[in-house]
């Protein structure tokens, strides 16, 4: 599974474990993504979607996004109760980030699913992606996203 996202072409690609680390990738994933290696060895969405402050400003649709992303985490970490990587993985959110201090709380949970996102280039122009979600059979956790540019064929 490792090397998917290298076979994929030219669209951003990642496998992700239940804490957000992103466990492969390929190089185009850093142009919707922005300052995502600086998340942490191995990156991480979560902290990148929280804390850096690249992507404050990459990502269009912010509050819908990052709930989102929040309402996953919490779904996975509440199967981990205790586990002290997603302990630790809430609390620095936590501190780190009001919004996450603000929604946790609210118990939201939400299934991943494939939709569209609208990151800002490093421009400030606004890029229409699709993608979509492959869960690894083997690795319930584990999951495979695919993006691909609404000028790519057949999105």
């Amino acid at each position: 599974m490792a090397n998917v996202p290298l076979l994929l072409g030219a669209g951003p690609a990642y496998v992700i474990d239940g804490r957000y680390d992103v466990l492969s990738h390929n190089p185009p994933v850093f142009d919707p993504f922005p300052g995502l290696a600086a998340t942490g060895d191995p990156p991480n969405l979560a902290r990148w979607t929280f804390l850096a402050p690249e992507a404050r400003r990459a990502v269009v649709d912010r509050e819908v996004e990052a709930r989102g992303l929040l309402a996953r985490l919490r779904s996975i970490a509440a199967k981990h109760e205790g586990d002290p990587r997603f302990e630790s993985l809430v609390d620095e959110l936590r501190e780190g980030c009001p919004e996450v201090r603000r929604w946790w709380r609210h118990y939201d949970v939400e299934p991943r699913h494939g939709g569209r996102k609208r990151p800002r280039g490093p421009d400030g122009e606004i890029i229409d992606y699709a993608y979509a979600v492959f869960h690894v059979a083997e690795r319930p956790e584990q999951t495979l996203v695919v993006y691909a540019t609404s000028g790519d064929a057949g999105v």
